[in-house]
C-alpha cells in the first residue's frame, strides 16, 4: 500500500537535516519536501495560505497565528535552537563596547517577531538592564501574521539590502538575526561565547527558536501523526548524533550535554522564557499560554 504523503517545509538545522536527506523516514507516511529560499518565507506561506501539511515554525509566529485563528497546532519537536549572546553584532571599529552603548542607537532586524531578535532583546533587558525603549529599533518587514501590528516604538524601513550591508554602510549601528560573526563585525556583548556559556550554566536553557507544526485538519484525520513525527525526529537526531553534529561543544556549550530533546516538558523552561519575552515585547498577547500552543 502506498504511504500517505504530506507536503512539508523543514529547515536545515543539524538535528533535522537527516529528514531532509531522507536518511530518516517513516513507514507510515512520506514527506514531499518543498525547497523555500530564503527559508523564513515558508513561515509566512504557512500561516497565510496553509500551504504545507507539516512545517517548521517560530514559536512566536505559531502563537500569533493560533491566536488569530489559523488552524495549525505546534508539536514540541525543536527544529531550531541556538545560543544568542553572539547574535547582536556591530562593526569592528564601532564605539559600541557593550549593551549600555546601544542606548539611543539604531539596531536593525529583519522583523520584530524574528526569534533571534526576541531572544537578544530579552537577554539585553534581563541580563544587562537595557529596556525596549532605550533603543531605536528598525525593522525591514512586518509580521508574518497580518492580524498583528508591531509596537509603536518600532520603525519600519523597508529595504532589499542585507542587514550586513546596511551595517557596513553605517546606516545602522548594530544588527540582530545573522548566524555567525561575519568578517568586519563583532558581538556587542563582550566575550559573548563565554557570557552565553555562563548564562546557560545559571539558567539551564538552550534557546529553542522553532518547532514543528501541523495543520489541524491533518492532525484530526491522522491523530497518530504526533507519535510518528516524534519517532521520525528521534531517528533524525540519532543520525545527527552519530555524525558528531550534536556535540554540545560545537553549539557554544560545555561538552557532554544532550541537546534537542523532544517533548514539551523537556523544553518547557526554554520555550516559556521565549513566550514571556514575546509578551514583554508586545509580540504575543498576555492571554497566550505555552501549553495552549501544543498538542
Amino acid at each position: 500500500m502506498q504511504a500517505l504523503r504530506f507536503k512539508s517545509a523543514i529547515g536545515d538545522m543539524v538535528q533535522v537535516r537527516p529528514i531532509r536527506e531522507r536518511l530518516a523516514q517513516s513507514d507510515r507516511f512520506a514527506l514531499d519536501q518543498v525547497a523555500v529560499e530564503p527559508f523564513h518565507v515558508a513561515f509566512r506561506r504557512m500561516v497565510r495560505d496553509l500551504e504545507f501539511d507539516i512545517s517548521e515554525m517560530p514559536i512566536a509566529t505559531l502563537g500569533q497565528a493560533m491566536h488569530a485563528g489559523v488552524p495549525i497546532v505546534g508539536l514540541p519537536l525543536p527544529a531550531s535552537c541556538r545560543m544568542h549572546h553572539t547574535s547582536i553584532l556591530t562593526s569592528v571599529d564601532s564605539d559600541i563596547r557593550g549593551p549600555d552603548d546601544l542606548r539611543g542607537k539604531r539596531v536593525l532586524a529583519r522583523s520584530w517577531p524574528q526569534t533571534t531578535g526576541i531572544w537578544v532583546r530579552g537577554i539585553l533587558a534581563h541580563e544587562y538592564g537595557l529596556h525596549l525603549r532605550d533603543v531605536n529599533w528598525i525593522i525591514q518587514e512586518g509580521p508574518h501574521v497580518p492580524q498583528f501590528k508591531d509596537p509603536d516604538f518600532v520603525t519600519l524601513e523597508e529595504s532589499e539590502e542585507s542587514l550586513l550591508s546596511l551595517l557596513k554602510q553605517g546606516k545602522v549601528d548594530a544588527i540582530t538575526g545573522l548566524h555567525g560573526v561575519p568578517e568586519g563585525t563583532r558581538p556587542v556583548i563582550a566575550d559573548a561565547k563565554l557570557a552565553g556559556a555562563e548564562w546557560h550554566a545559571r539558567t539551564g536553557i538552550f534557546p529553542v527558536n522553532h518547532v514543528l507544526c501541523v495543520r489541524r485538519e491533518v492532525l484530526d484525520q491522522h491523530p497518530w501523526i504526533l507519535e510518528e513525527l516524534t519517532e521520525l525526529f528521534d531517528k533524525s537526531k540519532e543520525i545527527a548524533q552519530e555524525r558528531g553534529d550534536l556535540d554540545s561543544s560545537k553549539h557554544g556549550l560545555p561538552a557532554g550535554l544532550e541537546l534537542y530533546k523532544a517533548g514539551l516538558e523537556e523544553n518547557r523552561k526554554s520555550m516559556q522564557m521565549l513566550v514571556d519575552f514575546s509578551i514583554e515585547q508586545q509580540i504575543l498577547p498576555p492571554s497566550i499560554t505555552l501549553d495552549s500552543l501544543f498538542v
